[in-house]
């Protein structure tokens, strides 16, 4: 196991505020809660989900929405609301995805940064409505 600090806070939680996941570490609410409480491997399982989540945090605070979490079938997406749209993407072998209503999940190409995943974001939804 890696040497790591004590927790992965790094002074800019904003749980506290009522975001479900902190834009400074990452962390769930409910990882947050029940940091102190966890053995090593659950921690550990827990900062090794955090740099998959900072870059759809990142995109969330594009948006200017919240990022939330929601597991299917064992994987972690994170859900972000646009144009009152619930949409799940993932970080998934540095590949950012978007999953569709069908269960499908698509690449959003990242070359182009934010300005590009949000681009295609709002493509989508028009598409879909």
């Amino acid at each position: 196991m890696l040497e790591r600090p004590d927790s992965p806070c790094i002074a800019r939680c904003t749980t506290a505020v009522g975001d479900n996941v902190c834009r400074g570490c990452a962390r769930s609410f409910t990882e947050i809660s029940n940091w102190c409480f966890m053995e090593g491997t659950e921690r550990e399982q827990v900062w090794q989900r955090l740099p998959l989540r900072q870059p759809l945090l990142d995109i969330a605070e594009r948006l200017g929405t919240l990022l939330d979490l929601q597991n299917l079938d064992g994987i972690e997406w994170g859900v972000v609301r646009l144009e009152g749209r619930a949409i799940l993407l993932r970080l998934h072998k540095a590949q950012l995805q978007l999953r569709l209503p069908d269960g499908r999940a698509l690449p959003l190409a990242m070359e182009q940064g934010l300005d590009g995943v949000e681009a295609q974001l709002h493509q989508y939804i028009t598409l879909a409505n």
